[in-house]
């Protein structure tokens, strides 16, 4: 009998957080990332994806994101490589997305591609001419699904559960993809949540964002992180100069981008236990002072992404995941 994980990912596509239905696909998913987070620390290089060819395609800057996957490939013993500057693709031709992605399809031979691009809809797009699964690894202001699920995976790791839990999500709500899709992952999963959206008016969460939320979802919006210091979890986000760059809106991001400020004095007036997330790059809202606190969690973060998405690329290639 096939499990849910296998139901959910075995040769599909993963572009959105709402495939996702079910807490026992995401406890079978942390079982398999946490069995990678072991494999790694004994320095064990798997073969389970043997012959396999996974291009990661980025349209759009990335550190962490890029090589997480492109080490997950390889720790498992695929063929990968990562294409960060687009610029020079056939894309600066004026080449679609749609044929660059058929193009990388048969190129490489691949079994699956990882794609970042900064439309909303590119992954799913790219999803309907693609013969072999998309991974969305962010796309636009709206999705980003992986890193949804290691920051939930951060938090099962640090917390032991992810129900009954103050979550706050600071910052950048409204052209932030992660804070979108944690919020939509966690509020489906989890229980007995409770949500604080913490930001300045200007960049609150949009109004059709809201309305995807379950019904019964609790949340409270504030413009400071004052009232928000009480939170189990604290998800700190920069304010994204790069869209109000696009937006010729670039004096209105100099005027936001310190508004929510986390110190490490105002660290040290949350709980003893709380933790403190961030996906990064940071600005000027999480202070360097925060990184030695007990309850800085931001790091770890880091990790669980290399070992959840080994354990994405797995289910979504191997049979019986």
């Amino acid at each position: 009998m096939s499990s849910r994980l296998e139901e959910t990912f075995y040769q599909q596509d993963f572009v959105s957080v709402n495939q996702i239905q079910d807490r026992e696909t995401v406890d079978e998913l942390f079982e398999s990332a946490y069995e990678m987070e072991e494999r790694v620390a004994a320095r064990d290089v798997g073969d389970v994806l043997a012959g396999h060819a996974i291009p990661i395609i980025f349209y759009q800057p990335s550190t962490r994101t890029a090589l997480s996957f492109l080490y997950a490939a390889k720790r498992l013993g695929a063929y990968s490589e990562a294409m960060h500057d687009m610029t020079f693709s056939s894309a600066a031709k004026g080449e679609s997305l749609p044929d660059s992605i058929r193009a990388i399809q048969n190129v490489t031979g691949a079994s699956a591609i990882v794609l970042r691009h900064p439309d909303d809809a590119s992954s799913q797009e790219a999803a309907n001419y693609a013969e072999v699964p998309i991974i969305n690894a962010g796309s636009g202001k709206r999705e980003h699904p992986t890193q949804a699920l290691l920051d939930l995976l951060t938090i099962h790791a640090k917390k032991q559960t992810f129900d009954n839990l103050k979550v706050a999500l600071v910052g950048d709500l409204l052209y932030g993809r992660t804070v979108k899709s944690l919020a939509l992952l966690l509020s489906r999963i989890g229980h007995n949540n409770q949500f604080y959206f913490a930001s300045a008016p200007q960049l609150r969460f949009p109004e059709d964002f809201l309305a995807t939320l379950p019904n019964g979802t609790r949340f409270t919006e504030m413009d400071n992180i004052h009232d928000a210091l009480d939170a189990d979890v604290l998800y700190m986000t920069r304010t994204q100069k790069e869209w109000f760059e696009q937006e010729g809106r670039l004096d209105e991001y100099e005027e936001l981008k310190a508004k929510l400020v986390l110190t490490n004095d105002m660290a040290e007036m949350m709980p003893q236990d709380a933790i403190i997330m961030h996906p990064l790059p940071r600005q000027e809202e999480l202070r360097y002072g925060v990184d030695k606190n007990p309850r800085a969690a931001y790091f770890d973060q880091m990790k669980y992404g290399l070992y959840l998405r080994m354990a994405i690329l797995k289910a979504i290639l191997v049979p019986g995941s």
